[in-house]
């Protein structure tokens, strides 16, 4: 501590303050903070206490998933939970310990460190990536500490934070297009709640009507159908759907869960795919799990969350607190049983 001190021309007590991420009442700009931790890098320096070993390398710090209270209930929940799990396999290779956190998306984390979820009270985390719906004040918090962070289905236009998206409007419009080829006309969409706010479900509906004008065909309006994304609903809709004296031939659904409802629904009336087609979108579990397997728009869920730990090592490594980019990743069409070519 004293031949650190002596090299940055500080006090100990202010290496102290540094190290410990106490305040003794030693003032230490941002310039004088960054010229110690280098020179205890330069010096090979490594403390006793680990939360002041990533202060100095972090690099060595743990990874923090920050799941915002949005994403519970949320058409996006399986798609976090897939993102997740890779990250916690990220971890268990050797990437360090992974750290589940939630946070709450309106609370001001400014005006109170014992407010924070606990990672960040603790310091031994580094890597941080926030999914659902982002707070600023929290990420704030995080980039004072000169660290960068990664967010994961919501954009986010702030320095020191990149964002990965999924291309959700491509997902819908690849979807919907790939029905029209298959010789369908009148499908049915189920849109997710009216009014919905969620950015997915906003975007995968504009990605829908890209795809109906593109085939120079009309969105009837009765064909779309709100509610939410359950399995229930997606079951009653195909049921609605089959009351009618002419019913839709095919049923695009905004997640996989409410597809599979509506497959089940369609098997117990003995609809074959080809008078009747489900398509979902985001490629979860359930596809498999389900007879017929659902036919599906893969939404990059665990190959957001590698991309984004990955980019918080880089910008780690370099220092890079500026960088506010957006990354799309890209979706493709998985084909499995639920879907067929129209049956005259």
């Amino acid at each position: 501590m004293a031949t650190i001190a002596k090299a940055a021309g500080v006090s100990q007590g202010a290496i102290s303050s540094l190290l410990n991420n106490r305040d003794y009442g030693i003032r230490v700009s941002e310039k004088t903070k960054e010229k110690v931790f280098k020179i205890c890098r330069e010096l090979g320096y490594v403390p006793n206490d680990f939360r002041a070993v990533v202060r100095i390398y972090p690099e060595v710090g743990d990874i923090c998933v920050l799941v915002s209270d949005s994403i519970q209930d949320s058409l996006l929940e399986p798609f976090y939970a897939r993102m997740i799990t890779s990250l916690m396999k990220a971890g268990s290779a050797g990437e360090g310990s992974v750290t589940i956190a939630r946070f709450s998306s309106t609370a001001d984390y400014s005006q109170s460190l014992e407010s924070l979820p606990q990672p960040l009270k603790t310091g031994v985390a580094s890597k941080f990536i926030s999914v659902g719906t982002p707070n600023l004040s929290l990420l704030q918090t995080i980039l004072k500490r000169g660290l960068p962070v990664a967010t994961v289905g919501h954009e986010l236009s702030h320095p020191g934070v990149t964002s990965f998206m999924p291309d959700f409007s491509e997902a819908s419009r690849i979807g919907v297009e790939y029905l029209f080829k298959l010789g369908h006309q009148n499908i049915a969409i189920l849109s997710g709640p009216f009014g919905s706010g969620d950015p997915a479900i906003i975007e995968m509906n504009q990605g829908i009507k890209v795809a109906f004008d593109a085939a120079g065909k009309p969105i009837d309006p009765q064909n779309i159908i709100y509610g939410d994304l359950t399995f229930k609903t997606g079951y009653e809709t195909a049921e609605n759907l089959f009351s009618r004296s002419s019913h839709p031939t095919a049923l695009f659904c905004l997640s996989d869960t409410a597809a599979a409802g509506a497959v089940a629904a369609a098997l117990r009336k003995g609809v074959s795919p080809g008078h009747f087609s489900v398509l979902g979108c985001s490629d979860d579990a359930i596809c498999t799990q389900i007879y017929p397997g659902l036919t599906t728009v893969h939404i990059p869920a665990e190959e957001l969350g590698t991309a984004a730990l990955k980019d918080i090592e880089t910008r780690i490594k370099s220092e890079d607190l500026t960088d506010s980019s957006k990354k799309m990743l890209p979706v493709h069409l998985v084909e499995r049983d639920s879907c067929a070519r129209l049956e005259k």
